[in-house]
């Protein structure tokens, strides 16, 4: 009779005898932390090994950083977010009390609520910059037009998140910035409809608070989490871009992990520097019968509210040129494919100056009838 042992198994082998770890490894894996293909054939441990001696492209480098740096800020946000909403109210009545109460009253509420509007500012810029460095670089070609989709996706996205997050404070900056913004918004054509239609209406009401609510932490999270899926799983695929005539420096993963590690905690660094030493106001409550002095849509909406304001411009033209301008840049893959050299430095010429454009005219929107 044998007296050998059954090779003992730890929680990873029990685990693995009732599901496949590997495939949720790689699921979640699309999200910035690995980046190359893992076969989920194989043990959870085995994977782990390899893994640690193979090489992987150095993501920790500009520009390449843009991709995790997306990913870590969506996660700030995220936890950040879940943690306001335990005591937030979504109601008219309700929501600029339960925000003050959030920065007053609760232990380090006011430090949450800071790290989560300078982490959106940030994810804002740092969407629309990965998007420009795409444009620029021409990475809207084969096969990387699902990666340019995808960036022109998560920058919409970041800058609806940031729209809908400001009316949640209910403050008299938030609230008419918002109907500012709103007025650019149901300017433009079919989608301003639509989108009148599905929030009930073109007035600021219960109603439409709860939705904005419901949009900023359910539905646009979850869209903004496709788009980075869809990023990291492009990237997988084809691989980072790298300048003619150079390849992308590699890295061993153990490596990556530990300067990922210290590139978050100076990210972190950063903003809670900003959150201590540049705390953003907060004002007091909206008065939806009181139009405040020098009122303005949020940033990225001064371009065509300046046009549209101060320019002897009908509304419907104005929306109809950032509709289409909007179109365009989506399904750029799509009209300028198979353009040679000469097209493609006058498309991004073209691009140039419209975004030189924008930001004049950004500018101009942020300073006109200041007092």
């Amino acid at each position: 009779m044998s007296t050998e042992r059954a090779p003992r198994h730890g929680w990873v082998e029990w685990l693995e005898g009732r599901m496949r770890l590997t495939e949720l490894f790689s699921f979640f894996t699309h999200f910035g932390l690995v980046y190359t293909p893992i076969d989920t054939t194989r043990p959870m441990r085995e994977v782990i090994r390899l893994l640690g001696s193979q090489r992987i492209p150095r993501y920790d480098r500009w520009p390449h950083v843009l991709g995790p740096l997306m990913a870590v800020l969506f996660g700030l946000e995220v936890f950040t977010g879940l943690l306001l909403s335990y005591y937030y109210q979504p109601s008219s009545g309700d929501a600029f009390a339960s925000a003050r109460t959030i920065v007053r009253d609760l232990p380090f509420g006011w430090f949450l609520h800071q790290m989560h509007t300078w982490g959106s500012y940030a994810l804002v810029a740092v969407v629309a910059l990965r998007l420009l460095r795409l444009f620029w670089d021409g990475l809207w070609r084969a096969p990387r037009e699902v990666l340019w989709c995808s960036a022109v996706a998560a920058t919409w996205l970041a800058l609806q998140a940031d729209f809908t997050g400001r009316l949640l404070v209910w403050d008299t900056h938030s609230y008419w910035s918002v109907v500012r913004g709103l007025e650019v918004v149901f300017a433009l054509p079919v989608a301003g409809p639509l989108l009148s239609f599905l929030l009930g209406g073109r007035v600021i009401t219960d109603h439409l608070l709860i939705r904005f609510y419901i949009l900023h932490i359910v539905v646009l999270p979850l869209l903004f989490a496709a788009t980075m899926y869809a990023t990291f799983a492009t990237l997988r695929r084809v691989g980072l871009s790298a300048p003619e005539g150079r390849t992308v420096p590699t890295t061993t993963h153990r490596e990556y992990l530990f300067s990922l590690v210290r590139f978050n905690l100076v990210l972190f660094a950063g903003l809670v520097t900003l959150a201590v030493l540049a705390p953003l106001p907060f004002f007091g409550i909206a008065d939806p019968y009181t139009t405040p002095a020098n009122v303005r849509p949020p940033w990225y909406m001064l371009s065509p509210w300046l046009i549209s304001e101060k320019l002897p411009v009908p509304v419907w033209l104005t929306g109809s040129v950032l509709l289409a301008i909007a179109i365009a840049v989506l399904l750029m893959p799509l009209w300028a494919r198979g353009k040679g050299i000469a097209e493609e430095r006058r498309i991004r010429l073209a691009g140039t100056l419209l975004l030189a454009v924008w930001v004049a005219l950004t500018v101009a929107g942020a300073l006109v009838g200041r007092k």
